[in-house]
Order: structure tokens, then C-alpha cells, then sequence
């Protein structure tokens, strides 16, 4: 059988996409000794916004006898009030202390200016489950910025903790905004200890860690398209509520979504977008937005007053006033406010969930039946709001009548804002006309930086399990398995699509993190030659030598959707299978940056729960290389035959 697959040379290992810089420490405090109270303040404001000194608190551990931690008491709303000073904030039944009430400040050895990425790292626990948040002073008591952290992973700028010690210090990193140190003069943190319900706690802090360094150099950017389909992209996204919470109504959400009124049903509904022909040639297809035209009748009404009782003037006349109501062409009721630009919408969402100042491409063209400009808002989900304005305002996408390109992020060298932090859906608002019209859309690209784009974001369909039997013996031995699964999930008939240099299969690996203290990241190896394979160890992760179990796909074996997978675990491995123990470990193939993926139980008998169509093949006096390739010949070399070695001279 011809071969379909390009045999690369060697193994391409996946690198980082950014260069590395180190972190410096600029406070590290773990209590036991030498411990610098001078960058350590604790306060207590009152009413009049006047500032209680509290002493520096170092006590032995209550949870664990021998250790020092700090100790910081957080007064409650009600002690707050029986002293009758402190600062409130809120209305009616909701007043409460401010966040600020009570602050821990760390004074840091130097000033830090904006674009400077900062951690900081502690063990914290309460004597209540509780949290705190982050400000910037120039020292303590010199505010500067309400937040440090906006864009953090995990609560934002919010640390939440337990009653607790944490297995692992909480951590937050971000990049110093400007907002955060406009005159390069944020040299202190505050600590906002003060939360709801706001009943008093104690906090104990340990081991305590800052540090800073210059935000890592970005490299070259491999780029991962979630529309690769362009209009026609349908990746099932989520469902969002559409409803409330006592009457929910789950839609589900695909890459194109509009938000339009339906003058059949009365109301405004979260649907797909239609993709319609346009007859044009230069984009014979494009997702289309319409609107409708609304209308307005005023009449005079009685000037009643918050009791319903009728007014009058000094002649005593009764009162009169305008009442407008507005309405959509076929006559349904709007109400007393024209429809605002945000009354037709047009989401586009995808599966990777945006970070701030992470690369990204948005490519797309668009004209409408009327000129007409468009803004944009950043929505976690689509009709989920999250920020304004995000991506561009009305002068941004003015559009005409004719087929205009937009590129937003790396073409004009921007990066995802802050303000989108956390979203997957871009939003367009367009009812700016406030009338009938027709927008279209044409989509090129929405991509993301590959080294942000998770395992998770990036798999198509569902993850399969197969077990595959490992050649221990002298015989060789091929597991059939069916990849029917992968060709729909790809929309591909047959296997040829992999025949270039940037599809084919990927082996688990593990990212070491240059924390040791973080877990290591798992991801997949570079690109491996079906033929070839790639080697994994006892723990299931790819190995860049030829010392461990090579797994290896056999092009020639193709039975329309069926492929065999040949598994060999190569002598000086030292692995054993003994008392039916097994190796799990992950596969991937890969379609320009996309993943299907195989969860694989290496085990001697092949046996693992949910496997489907298995069938073993016997096959002997097969010949090998020491990369585990199967040769038709000896040449000069070391080969293994049958599990043994032969030179040849």
C-alpha cells in the first residue's frame, strides 16, 4: 500500500513560547527569625478616617506548635460601631465596614513601575473561611490603585482562604498597570482584611514571598484558529441561561450567536446566526444580523404623584404630561424607552476562555445594507456582560455598503484587554441605526497564542480509551483500533489529510514549571512520524531517547477507518508488567494544532474496561532499529529480532 504519511526526521519537541526571565525577591518573610517588623504595619481605620496603629503580631502557631506565623485581628461591624468610630459604606439594611477598616501593609525594598510582573505568594487560614484584597501605596497609608491583582487566575484580585493551611502557597501574579503605579512610586501592598459578613475574624500569615521580574519576551507566535471553518464553524461551546434562575431557559451556545427581537413570538431570543448567500462572488456566504424598524405615539396623561393622586396648577386645572410608548413595526409593545444599540446583538464565542495581555488574532470582514457603526463589549457567555467599549468603539467599525477587513490584536499590536479577562465571547452591538437593516459578517480567524490555549480548549469530540497490547516476547504484536471516531470528529473521510508536515500524533509529556513549588504542566510532544512513533517512561510521559515502550502506528495496516498500533517495550527500559500492572498514558493526533485524543492503558494483556473492536495480530521474525522503526532488512547496526539483539558489522 502506498504510504500516506510524510516521515519527519527526528522528533520536533514542543518549546515555550516565551523566553525565560527569573524572578527577584523583594520581601520574604517566613516569621521564625530576623523578621523585618519595619516593612510590616498593621492598621485600623476610624470614623473620621483618622489611623489606630496596631503592633506587629509574630505568635506561635495555634494549628502547629513550633512554628511562628503572623496574626492579624479583624474587627467586626459591631465592635466597629460599639467603639463608635469607623468608616461604613452601603445604604438602608446593607451599610457595613469598609474593606479597608482593616489593613496589613508590606513595605517592599523598592518602588515598582508599571509593566513589571509581580507574585506574591503565602500561607494563609483563619479562625473563619474568609478573604482579603489587594491595594497599591506609595507607603503605607499613601493609596494609590483599588486593585493589584484584576487579572490574577483564580478570584482575581481576591485571595480566598480556609480555616485551613493551605497544601501549597495561594498565589496571584499580574502585570503592574499603570492605574496600579502611574508615577512609578507603588512601593507598598495593602492587604484589605475587612469581608463580608463581616463578623470579625483572625488570619494567620506564613511565609510570606514578593517578587518581580520583567514580563517574559514573547517569541514566535503559533496560533491556534477556532474558526476554522470560517461562517460555517459550529464548535459547541456551552449552554448559557437565557431565562432566570427561578425559570431557567438553557440555550445552547456555538460559535455564532445572535440576540434579536422575533416578531413571530413577541419577544427577544438568543439563537444561532443564520449563515445566508449573498450572491456576491468575492464571499458567496456570510452570517447575517437583521434588525427592525420601531416607532413611537405620544399622548397626554394625568400628572399623578407617587400615591396616584391627580395634580393641579395654581388655577386649579389638572396636571398633564407626555407619555411615549414605543413599539416594533408589527405593533409590539417596546416600552417607554426606545430600544437602546444593545437591543440586536451578534456573538461570536469560542472555546478558549480569554486571558489579559494574551496575543490574539480577530480577522473578519463585514458591510451592512446601510452605513452603520458598530461597538463592542466583552461578555463571559453571550448576554453574560462583562465589560464596554472592550475591543473597539462605533468609530472603530464604521461599515458601508461595500466589504470592508477589520484585524483587532496582533495586527495592530494589541493583546487581549483586561477588561475581557475571563470571556469567550466577543460581542457587537447592532442596533446603532435604530432601525431595519442587514449586517454580514465574513470570519477569517479568531486565534489565540498556542502556549495559551489549553489541552481542554483545543480537543475536538470526546476522549476515547483503548488498551493496547505491549510486545514483551518474541512476538510482535498490533492492537486494531477503529478511528472513526477521530475522522468525524476532524469531518474527514479517510486518513490523508495527515499526509504533511504539521498533522500526525502526539505523546503526553510534562512541562516542568520553573516554580518548583507549581505542578507540572501536561501537554503533548512535538510531532512524532507515525512509523516512527516516540518513546514513553513508567509514568506514561514522552521520552526524548529510545529508553522506554515505543508506540508506533502502522500506515500500511489501514482498513478504511481501522489502523494497527504497535507497542514495543524496548529491553533496556527495565519496565515489567508483572502481576497484570499497566502504564496509562495519552495520545493525540493532532490537525493543524487541534487534538483528538486517546487515553491508552498499556498493560500485557491488552484488557481495559470500554474498549471497543480489538483484535491482536501475530507476527514474527519482524525486525527492528533501535528508535523501535520496523526495517524490512539488516544492514549495518544493532537490530532486535524477537526480542533479541543482532549486530551488524
Amino acid at each position: 500500500m502506498k504510504k500516506l504519511f510524510t516521515l519527519l526526521v527526528g522528533v520536533l519537541l514542543a518549546g515555550s513560547a516565551y523566553g525565560q526571565s527569573k524572578w527577584t525577591t523583594i520581601f520574604d518573610q517566613d516569621f521564625e527569625n530576623n523578621f523585618d517588623d519595619q516593612a510590616m504595619q498593621y492598621f485600623e481605620c476610624s470614623e473620621s478616617h483618622g489611623i489606630n496603629r496596631g503592633p506587629v503580631r509574630v505568635v506561635e502557631d495555634p494549628a502547629n506548635p513550633g512554628n511562628h506565623c503572623l496574626k492579624v485581628i479583624v474587627r467586626s461591624d459591631a465592635e466597629a460601631q460599639a467603639e463608635g468610630e469607623y468608616q461604613t459604606e452601603g445604604w438602608g439594611d446593607n451599610v457595613h465596614l469598609i474593606s479597608w477598616d482593616t489593613q496589613f501593609f508590606i513595605y517592599l525594598k523598592e518602588a515598582i513601575p508599571e509593566g513589571k510582573q509581580i507574585r506574591f505568594r503565602a500561607n494563609v487560614r483563619g479562625e473563619k473561611d474568609g478573604s482579603f484584597q489587594f491595594q497599591t501605596h506609595a507607603y503605607p497609608q499613601s493609596y494609590i490603585y483599588y486593585q493589584l491583582f484584576p487579572n490574577a487566575d483564580d478570584g482575581g484580585n481576591t485571595l480566598s482562604y480556609t480555616t485551613e493551611w493551605p497544601a501549597k502557597p495561594y498565589t496571584k501574579i499580574d502585570v503592574v498597570s499603570h492605574d496600579a503605579s502611574p508615577e512609578g512610586n507603588f512601593q507598598c501592598i495593602a492587604l484589605n482584611m475587612t469581608h463580608a459578613p463581616y463578623e470579625g475574624n483572625v488570619v494567620y500569615l506564613d511565609n510570606v514571598k514578593v517578587e518581580i521580574r520583567d514580563v517574559p519576551e514573547q517569541g514566535e507566535v503559533s496560533w491556534i484558529n477556532f474558526m476554522r471553518k470560517g461562517v460555517f464553524s459550529e464548535d459547541p461551546i456551552d449552554e448559557v441561561n437565557y431565562g432566570s434562575d427561578e425559570e431557567p431557559n438553557m440555550v445552547k451556545v456555538s460559535n455564532f450567536m445572535i440576540q434579536v427581537y422575533d416578531p413571530d413570538l413577541g419577544r427577544t431570543v438568543l439563537q444561532k446566526a443564520p449563515v445566508v448567500e449573498t450572491g456576491d462572488p468575492q464571499f458567496p456566504y456570510a452570517v447575517k444580523v437583521p434588525t427592525l424598524n420601531h416607532y413611537s405615539e405620544t399622548v397626554q396623561i394625568k400628572d399623578l404623584d407617587a400615591e396616584g393622586n391627580e395634580q393641579y396648577d395654581e388655577e386649579g386645572n389638572v396636571l398633564m404630561k407626555d407619555s411615549t410608548t414605543y413599539y416594533w413595526e408589527n405593533g409590539n409593545v417596546i416600552g417607554t424607552s426606545a430600544p437602546a444599540r444593545y437591543s440586536s446583538q451578534f456573538f461570536v464565542s469560542t472555546l478558549h476562555k480569554m486571558k489579559s495581555n494574551e496575543p490574539y488574532k480577530f480577522v473578519f470582514w463585514a458591510k451592512a445594507d446601510k452605513p452603520a457603526s458598530l461597538a463592542t463589549q466583552a461578555h463571559t457567555m453571550p448576554t453574560k456582560y462583562k465589560d464596554y467599549n472592550t475591543f473597539g468603539s462605533e468609530s472603530d467599525f464604521a461599515l458601508t455598503t461595500e466589504w470592508q477587513k477589520f484585524e483587532l490584536g496582533a495586527p495592530q499590536g494589541k493583546t487581549v484587554p483586561s477588561g475581557a479577562n475571563g470571556c469567550q465571547t466577543i460581542t457587537f452591538d447592532c442596533y446603532c441605526l435604530q432601525e431595519a437593516n442587514n449586517y454580514y459578517f465574513v470570519f477569517e480567524e479568531c486565534s489565540f497564542s498556542e502556549a495559551n490555549v489549553t489541552m481542554e480548549d483545543r480537543t475536538l469530540g470526546t476522549p476515547e480509551d483503548i488498551g493496547l497490547k505491549v510486545n514483551l516476547d518474541d512476538d510482535e504484536v498490533a492492537t486494531t483500533i477503529d478511528m472513526a471516531g477521530m475522522l468525524t470528529a476532524f469531518e474527514e473521510k479517510d486518513f490523508s489529510f495527515l499526509n504533511n508536515a504539521k498533522d500526525g500524533i502526539k505523546l503526553l509529556a510534562l512541562t516542568q514549571p520553573e516554580d518548583p513549588e507549581e505542578e507540572p504542566t501536561e501537554t503533548f510532544s512535538g510531532l512524532l512520524p507515525w512509523t516512527d512513533g516516540g518513546f514513553i517512561n513508567g509514568q506514561g510521559y514522552f521520552m526524548e531517547d529510545e529508553n522506554g515502550i515505543n508506540i508506533r502506528l502502522d500506515d500500511e495496516s489501514i482498513d478504511g477507518s481501522k489502523i494497527n498500533v504497535m507497542v514495543w517495550n524496548n529491553p533496556d527500559s527495565g519496565l515489567k508488567f508483572d502481576n497484570g500492572e499497566s502504564i496509562t498514558t495519552k495520545l493525540a493526533i493532532s490537525q493543524s494544532g487541534w487534538y483528538y485524543i486517546y487515553n491508552v492503558t498499556l498493560s500485557a494483556d491488552g484488557v481495559v474496561d470500554g474498549i471497543k473492536d480489538i483484535k491482536l495480530e501475530q507476527k514474527t521474525n519482524a525486525i527492528y532499529d533501535l528508535m523501535g522503526r520496523k526495517v524490512s532488512k539488516m544492514d549495518k547496526g544493532i537490530y532486535i529480532v524477537n526480542g533479541k539483539k543482532y549486530i551488524v558489522k
